[in-house]
């Protein structure tokens, strides 16, 4: 007998056999330094490939100095402070809003082709 946590996971995770699964469009998302922007995270200049933001995962805004680091190329973000790190944009809003992934790709105005 399998363990209960694994029957969860793999109820949970395991394609059905026939079921289409679904890419997104990468392109419908909004650029790193567009996102930042528009969320008014941006506190100075960006440096390069780099931007400094106030990390969101400092409960209560703690954090005075930007120590979250985002790449303006493809949106990878570390916190130099904390460790709170992502691989994209769709990660960093999820980290700030607190989102699932297709919640936060919706809010982002991603697309799921089909």
């Amino acid at each position: 007998m399998m363990e209960p946590g694994l029957q969860t996971y793999r109820r949970l995770f395991t394609r059905k056999p026939g079921a289409a699964r679904k890419s997104l469009d990468h392109g419908s998302l909004p650029a790193p330094l567009q996102y930042l922007s528009e969320r008014g995270l941006l506190k100075g200049k960006p440096r390069g490939e780099w931007a400094a933001v106030v990390c969101p995962a400092h409960k209560g805004g703690a954090e005075k100095t930007p120590s979250l680091r985002v790449s303006l190329t493809d949106g990878h973000y570390r916190c130099m402070a904390c460790g709170a790190s992502g691989g994209d944009v769709i990660a960093l809003h999820r980290l700030i809003t607190g989102l699932g992934f297709r919640d936060a790709v919706r809010e982002l105005g991603g697309r799921f082709d089909d």
